[in-house]
């Protein structure tokens, strides 16, 4: 990213804007306090969720008791100076089609990926330019 990693966790952990760089096919809306409503229309999932900021560590974590067959993470990682990585780990336990080697499910999350990753970096950029 070309920020400094704290300026690109501030984006980041802001949950009222996930909107504006995550996948367009997602949607995440905080609820309360560590809670966010998901919705994915193509996986036909809505579904409350839990989400854990961790300042000292750059870190945004997400899983749902209603589903534990999914999980995520999220890492900004220093590097170069006025710069930083960012680290995105899924978990798919079980049988969703994400865990499938092959097929058009993974494909599609690996598009989403990079999109929500591309949105990330302009957003990065317009905030810090």
């Amino acid at each position: 990213m070309p920020a400094d990693a704290q300026a690109v966790f501030e984006i980041v952990s802001d949950l009222e804007h996930l909107d504006e760089w995550l996948p367009t096919q997602v949607e995440v809306k905080p609820v309360r306090e560590g809670e966010v409503h998901a919705q994915v229309e193509q996986r036909q999932v809505d579904v409350d969720g839990l989400v854990r900021v961790r300042p000292e560590q750059l870190r945004v974590e997400w899983g749902s008791d209603a589903t534990p067959d999914y999980a995520g993470w999220l890492q900004v990682e220093h590097a170069d100076p006025g710069r930083s990585s960012v680290v995105l780990h899924l978990s798919f336990l079980g049988h969703q089609p994400e865990t499938r080697p092959h097929g058009h499910a993974r494909d599609e999350l690996q598009a989403w990926l990079s999109e929500g990753l591309d949105r990330l970096e302009r957003l990065v950029v317009a905030r810090t330019s």
